[in-house]
């Protein structure tokens, strides 16, 4: 992109913004993981710094387990402006209701790690995984929980959602000017 995609504004908000409008109606705390330098302190939101940067996404979500001491971490990415608020919730009550380490939204493109509850117990998992090197998001699914049993790991599939989530496509994220150009476009399309 060229710049950072969380400043990068579609309508009149930054993509961070949607993220954490989109977090406040669903977690008790929203805290911004951005990494090894602190960013976004003019959101007065609690800035969670890597331990040890520059691992990327998983290091940020094991660092926000650990400081924020919550049982559970609803994870969303900001380069994703149309999730609803209704992801992370329908994400945590089936993560709840099946006794998961970590759920999952699965999209039409495969499982969206960074759209996503983890549980407190999948971190040491985590931390093992980025002790060996590993740095995708799903990288610690094959170690071990507390306590040495496997990790409970499930999803949400798409066609669980409402149908105005599904006709959005809320896992549609942006990775290139051409992909923020179109969005731009949709939402000025959509608003007018």
């Amino acid at each position: 992109m060229g710049a950072d995609k969380a400043d990068l504004k579609v309508g009149d908000r930054a993509l961070v913004d949607h993220t954490i409008t989109t977090l406040e109606g669903v977690c008790h705390e929203v805290v911004l993981a951005c990494g090894a330098e602190p960013r976004y302190e003019e959101r007065s939101l609690r800035l969670v710094l890597d331990s040890d940067g520059g691992r990327g996404p998983l290091e940020g979500i094991a660092a926000s387990l650990e400081a924020t001491g919550a049982e559970w971490a609803a994870v969303l990415a900001c380069d994703l402006p149309r999730v609803l608020p209704e992801v992370p919730e329908a994400l945590l009550v089936r993560a709840q209701s099946e006794q998961l380490d970590a759920c999952l939204f699965q999209s039409r493109r495969g499982r969206e790690p960074l759209i996503a509850v983890y549980r407190r117990s999948s971190l040491p998992a985590m931390r093992e995984a980025l002790a060996e090197g590993l740095r995708r998001v799903d990288s610690f699914h094959g170690f071990a929980g507390v306590g040495g049993a496997p990790l409970k790991i499930g999803s949400l599939r798409e066609a669980e959602l409402s149908s105005r989530a599904r006709s959005v496509d809320v896992a549609h994220n942006l990775n290139t000017p051409a992909d923020l150009a179109k969005e731009r476009a949709h939402s000025a399309e959509v608003l007018a």
